[in-house]
C-alpha cells in the first residue's frame, strides 16, 4: 500500500511539472503554435529536469531549447510599439543600473521610460517601449543578466509585443565594472563613459589627471547596493585630488563635471 502512494504521488508530481512547462510554452509560443507543434514540445518536454529545479522555470534553458527548435519566432509582422516590462524584486537602483546596461548593451539605445515606480520594500517596476520588427530576444537578454548573477523568478508573454520579466536581484553584480585592488595603480585612457570602479575595504582614493586635460572632478561614492554614499563636484581644473573614500563604499563613478573630452587623455587612480 506504503509503495503504490508512492508511485502516485510520483506520478502526480510528473503531471503536475509537466502541467507548468506545457502552461509556459503556450504562453510563450501562443496556443495555436502549441496546438500545432505538440508532439515536438512534448519530445522538448522528455528531460524535465533540464528545465525544471524545485517547481522553478529554468528560464534560459527553456527558452534556448524553443529557439534551437524552431518555436520561438520572435518576428513582427511589421515595426511595433514594443512594450517590456520589468519587475525587481530587491535591489531596485542596482537593478535599474543592470537592466539599463543590459539593454544597451544588447544594443536598444532608443527606448523610453513609459512609467517606473520605486516601491517603498525595494522593489522596482519599470516599463519601457520601443519601437522594433523583432521583439527582444529574451535567450540574449537572459544571457546577458546571468552575467550579472540576476535570477529570473517569472516571465510573462502578455501580447506578441509585450512582455513581462520579474527578476531576483539578490546575489546580482554589476558586470561592467573595473576591479581595483588597494595600492595598486592603475592607469586609463581616453574614456568613452564614465569610469565606474569596484573596490573593497577602500580608505583612500587618489586621481592623477594626465596633462593637458582640464579635469573638473565629479566623484561618487556607492553602497553595494549603489545607494549614494557622497558626492564630490569642483567646479575648478584639478591636476590631482585626494580623498577619503567613505565606509562600506563598494563602486565609485569618476568622470568630468562637464564632458569626457576634458579627461581624453585618461586617468591615473590609486585606492588605498
Amino acid at each position: 500500500m506504503f509503495k503504490y502512494l508512492i508511485v502516485s504521488l510520483l506520478f502526480c508530481l510528473t503531471v503536475l511539472n509537466g502541467s507548468i512547462l506545457n502552461q509556459k510554452i503556450e504562453n510563450i509560443i501562443g496556443q495555436q503554435e502549441y496546438k500545432t507543434h505538440n508532439r515536438l514540445i512534448n519530445l522538448i518536454l522528455k528531460d524535465e529536469n533540464k528545465f525544471l529545479v524545485n517547481d522553478k522555470i529554468r528560464y534560459y534553458n527553456l527558452f534556448k531549447e524553443l529557439q534551437q527548435n524552431g518555436l520561438l519566432n520572435l518576428h513582427l509582422d511589421r515595426p511595433k510599439d514594443i512594450t517590456i516590462e520589468f519587475k525587481s524584486l530587491n535591489k531596485s537602483i542596482k537593478a535599474y543600473k543592470i537592466l539599463n546596461d543590459t539593454m544597451q548593451a544588447l544594443g536598444y539605445r532608443y527606448f523610453f521610460t513609459k512609467s517606473m515606480d520605486l516601491r517603498d520594500n525595494n522593489e522596482l517596476l519599470w516599463k519601457i517601449v520601443f519601437k522594433a520588427e523583432y521583439m527582444l530576444d529574451p535567450v540574449v537578454l537572459l544571457k546577458e543578466l546571468q552575467c550579472n548573477n540576476c535570477k529570473v523568478i517569472e516571465v510573462v508573454n502578455k501580447s506578441n509585443n509585450h512582455w513581462y520579466y520579474e527578476i531576483d536581484f539578490n546575489n546580482s553584480k554589476l558586470s561592467n565594472t573595473i576591479k581595483i585592488e588597494k595600492n595598486e595603480k592603475v592607469k586609463f585612457n581616453k574614456p568613452l563613459r564614465a569610469f565606474f570602479l569596484e573596490v573593497d575595504d577602500a580608505k583612500r582614493l587618489q586621481v592623477i589627471s594626465r596633462n593637458l586635460n582640464n579635469w573638473f572632478p565629479h566623484i561618487i561614492f556607492f553602497d553595494k547596493d549603489l545607494k549614494v554614499l557622497n558626492i564630490i563636484k569642483k567646479d575648478r581644473v584639478y591636476k590631482g585630488l585626494k580623498t577619503k573614500v567613505p565606509q562600506s563604499t563598494k563602486y565609485i563613478k569618476i568622470t568630468d563635471m562637464y564632458n569626457l573630452i576634458n579627461i581624453k587623455r585618461g586617468l591615473s587612480i590609486i585606492v588605498r
